[in-house]
């Protein structure tokens, strides 16, 4: 059975994926020199990369689209 996607369920994924929370409520990772963050908002999820421009969105998705797969994958971000 699959089971609904929440913003804090979303939060406790991410976290142990590595995601840390920063002071405004945002999910940062830096990989390989580039910062990462996911915007939360109440019911979507913006994944992002620092630019020289700004924040650049990469994927997104709503919670009610989305879920974790058997080996720990989030499924239903789209471009």
């Amino acid at each position: 059975m699959k089971r609904k996607m929440t913003k804090e369920r979303f939060i406790e994924w991410a976290q142990s994926q590595g995601w840390r929370l920063d002071r405004f409520g945002h999910l940062r990772r830096e990989e390989n020199g580039k910062f990462y963050r996911i915007k939360i908002s109440r019911i979507a999820v913006r994944h992002e990369v620092k630019s020289r421009a700004g924040w650049v969105r990469l994927k997104s998705g709503y919670f009610c689209n989305m879920s974790i797969t058997p080996e720990g994958a989030i499924t239903g971000l789209t471009r």
